[in-house]
């Protein structure tokens, strides 16, 4: 393989996420242009050139990249976040690299125009309805009934997901969504801001797919097993491979496949979203990039050795993916979740922790000193702290997990009160 490039456009916000996915280009053979908002640091070497610019304004953005391409031999452009989906098509499509379409990117960043997509898809999806206001909400509710859940069209990272017991909560959720659904409050409002999706809630075993789709070829590379809060549904816990039984295993392969081929997915990593239950397959969402959590970059290796970035900088290139597993242990991930609003001051419990093997890689995501926020005032402050751990067996890691969950905490000094 020559020294052509790839183009990435902006890092994820995880750094240990965003340096896989540069690292995975280069064992690849790529050089590595970014076009984005900023150059970390530990971006810098592996990064050939950088091109400034504010990805929000897509008309710069494309024309940023256009320039790019001019002066690199361009294989094909990467995309690993969800806010940059749509963007990444356009990129694509304009450059004629290898892409999702930007039809089928902008289905997968507004939920419900995916549900509208999917209509045709026999037995998959809970009622929805799209509400942008009270009344609307009032109306929706009355047809899909109760328990419900309203969260914003074009959010990710389980920001502004809001359960609906009964008509009581439904006032106080969109008022809170209505501060949530800002830009100033998170970027990933800005494409389609206060639209909401209303749906049923479905209940059972939470689960995601992790895949590729290569010309039209859909391959799954592993199925998750989450573990999330109530009310907000931020994610605590990822373990694969699924613990369900084989039956199940293939009838949610077969029915993610259904999803994201009537997608128009191409050209991509995906990573979908779905519970079986007593219904069976009951879809929630689907999404043209690798999955976050460190489930792409560091839980599907561990398990299988399958070179899940790497893949995905193939498939965007027009290649397939090398999906031969090397090794068959369990993996997953626990997170440390702060309880409390306040300073943090530490993570403690990690050196008893880690005397034990097992573990494979300590994260810390909110450096010490920060002011922890819980949602619904932010959702992405109280989780601290990530720790991976890989066993042969499934009870094995579960131990390991478990134990994290009553070693690790996150230390956090409340604000004295004032006068």
């Amino acid at each position: 393989m020559g020294r052509c490039s790839v183009l990435f456009v902006n890092l994820r916000r995880i750094p240990r996420e965003g340096l896989e996915s540069l690292l995975a280009a280069r064992r690849l053979g790529y050089r590595v242009v970014l076009v984005g908002r900023a150059l970390p640091e530990f971006a810098r070497p592996l990064v050939d050139e950088f091109a400034e610019v504010d990805t929000h304004d897509t008309p710069a953005a494309v024309a940023a990249a256009v320039e790019v391409g001019r002066r690199h031999d361009l294989a094909g452009v990467a995309n690993f976040t969800e806010i940059d989906l749509h963007l990444v098509a356009l990129i694509a499509e304009r450059l004629g690299l290898p892409g999702v379409s930007p039809q089928a990117a902008l289905r997968a960043r507004n939920k419900y125009l995916m549900k509208r997509a999917l209509a045709g898809v026999d037995g998959v999806l809970p009622r929805f309805a799209r509400v942008r206001t009270l009344a609307e909400l009032r109306e929706a509710v009355a047809e899909i009934g109760f328990p419900a859940v309203v969260k914003p069209v074009g959010a990710s990272g389980s920001k502004g997901i809001f359960e609906l017991p009964d008509l009581q909560a439904l006032e106080p959720a969109m008022a809170r969504l209505s501060q949530i659904t800002r830009p100033e409050f998170d970027p990933v409002f800005r494409q389609f801001g206060g639209e909401l999706i209303v749906e049923e809630f479905v209940d059972g075993h939470e689960v995601s797919v992790e895949g590729f789709v290569a010309g039209g070829t859909v391959s799954v590379a592993a199925v998750t097993d989450k573990t999330t809060t109530r009310p907000f549904h931020l994610e605590v816990q990822h373990v694969l491979p699924s613990g369900l039984p084989p039956s199940v295993l293939a009838a949610m392969t077969a029915h993610s496949a259904e999803v994201v081929r009537t997608l128009g997915f191409d050209h991509c990593a995906f990573h979908l979203e779905a519970k079986w239950g007593s219904r069976g397959f009951r879809f929630i969402e689907a999404t043209c990039r690798p999955a976050g959590g460190y489930i792409a970059s560091h839980l599907v290796p561990l398990a299988t050795g399958i070179p899940y970035l790497e893949n995905t900088i193939r498939v965007a290139v027009g290649e397939s993916p090398s999906l031969a597993a090397d090794r068959e242990l369990h993996a997953g991930v626990r997170f440390v979740l702060a309880d409390r609003a306040g300073r943090l001051d530490g993570v403690d419990g990690l050196d008893r922790l880690l005397a034990t093997p097992g573990y494979d890689h300590v994260f810390l995501e909110v450096p010490v000193g920060t002011m922890i926020a819980l949602p619904p005032d932010h959702f992405g402050l109280q989780r601290v702290a990530a720790v991976c751990a890989r066993h042969p067996e499934r009870a094995g890691l579960e131990a390991l997990l478990a134990a994290v969950a009553r070693t690790v905490t996150a230390r956090v000094r409340v604000a004295a009160a004032t006068a």
